[in-house]
């Protein structure tokens, strides 16, 4: 009897080849995209380091400046992606798995990254739905949870292993308090990194401001304000509350109307401004007679600007504005520039931990300091581990002249102490700034990673699985990656960590001794630098400072001991 035919399980088969394949075709334009924002991003950078360099002028989007750190990131995890596509396109299941653990990092980077972070994010997931339709699902899931069966097992003995070593707990809360602090610096710092009240220099901690400043807050404000209707009058309520009244000056309401136009009618307007004592209930109940005996002021022009300051009661209350536009006809067009806005004084916050010389509030100053310092620490470390790393596993693989001239570059850099040598780089770049410190921090700190890595990678070459590697037929670029490199992260991860609390060291040092950003710039070096000549009398200065520095490098050190202590098999599993 002859079998039936199976085009079912064909048509099954089918169903899940596309579906992967649409898989796969997004993870190559989600790879795509990521590259070319963490491209822009970087490049851009570089562009307006260069441009500095120079002394030309180019205008750079904020967030170009703002997220070097993530396009850094993104550019590593993107290429990593990259990779496991390949695998992903050969139905493989641990390219599945090592995509879904990379959209998760990739997550967490973007939740930073404000809109543009949420539209990739947008991509994530549905990248993720995809993952686990089950015409994907099931190339991958079964093996991926038996495979994560084990590692959740050692990933709860590695926290067991955490808590049981208090000073690595430390250390880790220490790092969880400081990144916390440095992400939350517009919220919780009461000035910006750069203010200075020159009124209050070298002001002991718990000092209030001997100065006021002057606040603004834009009540209407359109440049292209445009009435249909002649006469038009627009209204709205106004409150003074204990908050416009903390100093003795007096609130005060500008009203400006400019650049008015008519078109090609040559119509006279009247513009009228009115301030009235009275909620705008009782003013929207009232006739146009009886509001009048609630005026407390008015200005009119014709045919003019309108630019005037008024100053209000010294009391709590509320009050309506009223702005009149009154013509004989109506216009063919009408524009005309308008703002109406609340000026206001009030005190400076009390500067908790004192002032420098300048006036600079040292809290606010050590929170945006921290913003700074951890990200030229981690941006170093994070591009100096990617390029030692590649370089030396390339050097300890191949061997040869290669590795004979990369240990020969290896050692001209290691004849230069490493902060001598940042110094002389910063000098040949020419400015000062935290992308110079960043750029000569990056070009000095490599080699120790080169070194490290093809330490590993030359015992790691010649074991069993390697070869059994090379006999199924694998590339020397997916042995290099997707076999050696793997196996060598252990002390890279112990040497990396270690390496924060290093490059924040030096990193200080160089702002410290002149090498570091501008005057101003709210950095904890540059800091401890402004406070030196007051260290006796005013000691607050470079106290808090030095103890920002002193608490996050011991932290990163902690940490680091801590990691080295749990990966080490001899060690673990006493």
């Amino acid at each position: 009897m002859e079998s039936e035919p199976q085009y079912p399980d064909i048509q099954v088969e089918v169903e899940e080849n596309k579906a992967v394949g649409v898989f796969s075709l997004l993870q190559i334009v989600f790879v795509m995209l990521g590259f070319m924002l963490g491209g822009i991003i970087f490049i851009g950078n570089i562009t307006y380091t260069i441009q500095g360099w120079i002394g030309t002028s180019v205008v750079v989007p904020q967030f170009i400046s703002a997220w070097v750190l993530q396009s850094l990131i993104i550019i590593v995890l993107t290429f990593l992606l990259l990779k496991a596509n390949q695998g992903v396109m050969e139905r493989s299941p641990d390219a599945f798995g090592t995509s879904f653990y990379l959209y998760i990092l990739l997550t967490v980077v973007y939740v930073t990254m404000g809109l543009i972070g949420l539209v990739f994010i947008v991509m994530i997931i549905i990248q993720f739905i995809i993952m686990f339709l089950p015409n994907v699902k099931i190339f991958w899931f079964d093996e991926f949870q038996e495979d994560t069966k084990p590692r959740i097992k050692e990933t709860r003995f590695t926290l067991h292993l955490v808590k049981k070593s208090p000073l690595v707990v430390a250390g880790i809360l220490i790092i969880t308090f400081m990144v916390s602090v440095a992400l939350a610096a517009p919220w919780i710092a009461p000035y910006q990194g750069e203010d200075m009240v020159f009124k209050d220099s070298r002001l002991p901690p718990g000092s209030p401001s001997n100065d006021i400043r002057q606040n603004y807050f834009y009540i209407l404000e359109n440049r292209e304000f445009n009435p249909d209707i002649m006469p038009s009058y627009y209204y709205d309520e106004l409150s003074i509350t204990q908050i416009h009244l903390e100093t003795v000056e007096i609130p005060r309401l500008f009203v400006g109307v400019s650049d008015l136009n008519t078109g090609n009618d040559a119509v006279s307007v009247n513009v009228t401004f009115r301030i009235y004592q009275i909620n705008k209930t009782v003013y929207e109940s009232s006739t146009v007679a009886e509001r009048l005996t609630y005026l407390y002021a008015s200005v009119s022009v014709v045919s003019q600007n309108l630019l005037s300051y008024i100053q209000l009661p010294n009391e709590e209350g509320a009050y309506v504005w009223e702005l009149q536009f009154i013509a004989p006809e109506k216009t063919s067009t009408w524009i005309a520039n308008t703002r109406v806005v609340l000026a206001y004084y009030d005190n400076y916050p009390i500067h908790i931990w004192g002032t420098d010389f300048y006036g600079g509030d040292i809290y606010s100053r050590i929170i945006w300091g921290a913003q700074k310092d951890l990200i030229i620490a981690l941006s170093v470390v994070i591009v100096a581990v990617t390029v030692g790393a590649i370089l030396g596993a390339a050097s300890g693989y191949f061997g040869g002249k290669f590795d004979e001239l990369m240990m020969r570059i290896t050692d001209i850099f290691f004849a230069f102490p490493g902060l001598v040598l940042a110094m002389a780089i910063v000098m040949a770049i020419g400015v000062r700034s935290l992308e110079t410190i960043s750029i000569a921090l990056m070009v000095t700190w490599w080699p120790t990673y080169a070194r490290l890595v093809r330490g590993q990678v030359l015992s790691e070459r010649e074991k069993l699985y390697i070869e059994a590697a090379r006999s199924s037929g694998a590339s020397d670029t997916r042995i290099l990656f997707n076999h050696i490199l793997p196996n060598t992260i252990q002390p890279v991860v112990v040497q990396a960590t270690m390496d924060i609390g290093s490059v924040l060291l030096v990193a200080a040092g160089l702002a410290f001794i002149g090498f570091g950003p501008p005057v101003g710039t709210a950095e904890w070096g540059m800091m401890i630098a402004r406070g030196q000549d007051y260290i006796l009398s005013a000691p607050w200065m470079t106290l808090y400072p030095g103890l920002a520095i002193l608490v996050t490098a011991l932290a990163f050190n902690l940490v680091g001991d801590g990691i080295r202590d749990i990966m080490d098999p001899k060690l673990r599993r006493r």
